[in-house]
């Protein structure tokens, strides 16, 4: 598990959590957590212009994730782009404009949508 680039699982006790619940049909419920100043999602380059206009949404997952740093944002966006686009997400501002924010791990957040005006491309 420790070999993990994205840590998606826990041990507690002696059971194994999953972190973000992609494989359950209820969504996993987390706490909102103040985020940190700024975010980045990195995504293929033909999704461009769907998220200028509507901004990250979740699709088939519970949550957008964010990356705490461009190295683990570019190679979330590699595996479908060999050159993906680089997002820079304006955390704090869209929390303190009410977006929550929730924490998947040390390396990732997690949101339920991110509005246009809070992301910048990179």
């Amino acid at each position: 598990m420790e070999n993990f680039d994205k840590k998606r699982f826990e041990l507690e006790g002696k059971r194994i959590r999953a972190l973000y619940g992609h494989s359950i049909p209820q969504k996993i419920i987390k706490e909102p957590l103040q985020p940190p100043e700024i975010l980045y999602h990195g995504t293929t380059r033909r999704f461009l212009s769907m998220i200028k206009e509507k901004g990250l949404i979740p699709k088939g997952r519970q949550y957008v994730h964010l990356a705490v740093d461009t190295d683990m944002a570019l190679q979330v966006g590699k595996r479908r782009d060999d050159h993906p686009t680089l997002l820079i997400i304006d955390a704090m501002d869209a929390w303190n404009e009410g977006i929550k924010f929730y924490k998947g791990n040390e390396k990732v957040w997690l949101a339920d949508f991110i509005d246009p005006k809070y992301i910048n491309m990179g």
